[in-house]
């Protein structure tokens, strides 16, 4: 077994506690405590990675190149951008700080690729366990304490605790949930030991917790793997014993029948403030569904993109984009349109739109792959469609931390076959 060097470790330790470091970044903003704590991490964990990078030789592979390319390009983009725009100081500083978390989901994976015989296949899947229990012990403790903020302002749908944005808590427990029911899945197939319980209770908890957030993509996916996951363990899987397919058919029977009765109640406690926000948003849109399933950002697309073609430099602006933060200060709320694919090309042009393209391109063609296909890939595909529908993922520090560990288990799945 390949021996953990102290990098390797010390990798770990930061990547795995970064749900705590969000959870108390939401509690210093909601108590109005002015302590920069996620900036703080986000920041030293980036010149970890880019240290720990330039230290070490780089390996000669397409991959390498890719990523290299991307953050000159996106390097340039920005330079260019400042100084057309003349931006100020703190618009600078705003965009800065958009790179830093936009360039973490291809710097993991760099990082990995230059470190791949560092870290185990036993190693490397259990990062994305403790990253769930932090998230759904992060959720849970203040809900049932009775502490916490509301998923939307100013309503009584959903629950968000102390965990900032909604999007990108829905898309860490949707990431979260998907890892833990496929090593569930995996060990149901085995010895059933104290690992299988931990196991359920935690997929339970993340269940829990999607239902607690309350966002409709979020709803939807827990109840969706659920289904498929149940599906899988009654007719597709093997078990070393009939007895143990046998006693699945049982709790399937008489448990969950019984479970359904006795907590639904519940669930529809949970869920009925999305569910009357759903309901009211249909009635404000007039029954337009493309609205409502996109929360309007369709109609935040339609201005955006009249901004953009009339922008003051109508050549450069295609080529290289209006930037993040001159986005924000000049087009207001169209500034942002929360879908990844088109706030990227607004702020970065066909230029940035390419250089996303490439590397989004090359881990979808690895994901593919007979030899490499994984949990790994579903989850990929999983992060590449709630970030163009929900967008949250590539400029997230949160969600952009995820999508590179997910794009580092494909690297690494590349390596090895066996991983």
């Amino acid at each position: 077994m390949t021996k953990l060097t102290f990098n390797m470790r010390f990798f770990i330790c930061l990547t795995v506690i970064f749900p705590v470091i969000d959870f108390l970044n939401g509690f210093f903003l909601s108590t109005g405590i002015p302590i920069p704590i996620g900036i703080l991490y986000r920041t030293f964990f980036l010149f970890f990675l880019v240290g720990s990078i330039l230290v070490k030789k780089l390996p000669k592979e397409i991959f390498i190149l890719i990523t290299v390319l991307f953050l000159l390009g996106n390097i340039l983009l920005f330079l260019f951008q400042s100084i057309l725009y003349q931006n100020s100081l703190s618009m600078i500083k705003a965009d800065v700080a958009v790179y830093m978390k936009y360039f973490l989901w291809l710097l993991i994976p760099f990082y990995l690729c230059q470190r791949k015989d560092e870290i185990t296949a036993e190693v490397y899947p259990q990062i994305f366990i403790i990253i769930s229990l932090f998230f759904t012990i992060g959720l849970l403790v203040p809900y049932f304490l009775g502490v916490g903020n509301q998923t939307y302002d100013a309503s009584d749908a959903g629950y968000k605790g102390y965990f900032f944005a909604n999007n990108d808590t829905s898309f860490a427990f949707i990431i979260s949930i998907t890892f833990t029911g496929w090593q569930l899945l995996q060990r149901l197939k085995g010895r059933w030991d104290k690992k299988v319980l931990f196991l359920l209770f935690l997929y339970s908890g993340n269940l829990l917790s999607l239902l607690l957030v309350g966002t409709k993509t979020g709803i939807l996916y827990g109840g969706l793997i659920t289904f498929i996951l149940a599906i899988l363990l009654l007719f597709r899987v093997s078990f070393t014993t009939i007895r143990k397919k046998i006693g699945l058919w049982i709790v399937c029977i008489c448990v969950v029948p019984w479970g359904l009765i006795r907590g639904m109640p519940f669930v529809v406690e949970m869920v009925s403030g999305t569910y009357n926000r759903i309901v009211y948003f249909y009635y404000l849109y007039d029954g337009n569904l493309l609205r409502l399933l996109t929360s309007s950002r369709s109609d935040f697309l339609q201005g955006s993109w009249h901004y953009f073609t009339t922008a003051p430099h109508p050549f450069f602006t295609l080529l290289f984009g209006s930037g993040f933060e001159y986005r924000i200060v000049n087009y207001g709320r169209l500034g942002l349109i929360e879908m990844d694919l088109f706030d990227a090309f607004f702020s970065l042009g066909l230029l940035g739109i390419l250089l996303l393209l490439v590397p989004l391109g090359y881990f979808s063609w690895l994901a593919v792959q007979k030899k490499i296909r994984s949990i790994y890939s579903i989850a990929f595909f999983i992060a590449i469609v709630y970030s163009f529908f929900a967008g949250h993922v590539l400029f997230s520090a949160l969600s952009s931390m995820l999508l590179g560990l997910i794009c580092g288990g494909i690297i690494l799945k590349r390596e090895k076959e066996d991983f």
